[in-house]
């Protein structure tokens, strides 16, 4: 059974959430709640740290592209770091690493806002 846990710090003005787990169709919807919640309690900037991620599914790259648009539209950003390979073929296949920018470290993702 797949399991998603998300933990939260800030980095000055960028909201770090970094996950540990499964993102599928089970997981995604605590994905959209966390992000969701988040962006209504003011987080604009927000960095993905994946390097807990072991999987990601279809469903969780469709929560990650409506979060991205929206967050784009109020003119805040959605990075990402720390994705294992496996997880970057998925998302490569429906060309989602195209639309974000991805970090090698969360300190890169950082001092890139």
């Amino acid at each position: 059974m797949a399991t998603l846990t998300i933990q939260e710090k800030k980095e000055g003005k960028i909201l770090v959430l970094q996950m540990q787990g499964e993102i599928d169709a089970k997981t995604a919807p605590d994905l959209k709640l966390k992000l969701e919640s988040s962006i209504g309690n003011g987080a604009t900037l927000i960095l993905c740290d994946f390097s807990g991620v072991t999987y990601i599914a279809s469903a969780g790259i469709g929560v990650l592209n409506s979060i991205l648009k929206f967050l784009k539209e109020k003119s805040g950003e959605l990075v990402f770091s720390n994705i294992k390979k496996e997880v970057r073929d998925t998302m490569d296949l429906m060309y989602f690493t195209k639309k974000i920018r991805i970090f090698d470290s969360a300190k890169d993702a950082i001092s890139a806002f």
